[in-house]
């Protein structure tokens, strides 16, 4: 995913308002977001945006 397109992407969740956690715990905040981003998740510490 480039900046361009996270940003596109970003400024939709924002309008959704508040959304609830999809899991809870100290991950649940960034799962959620990568969910709405439509990144998969992986467990890798490597970037997901313009990351190699």
């Amino acid at each position: 995913m480039t900046i361009k397109e996270f940003v596109v992407k970003f400024k939709q969740i924002k309008k959704m308002g508040f959304i609830p956690t999809k899991r809870n715990g100290t991950t649940g905040i960034g799962y959620t977001l990568e969910t709405l981003l439509g990144i998969t998740e992986n467990n890798i510490a490597n970037p997901d945006i313009e990351g190699t």
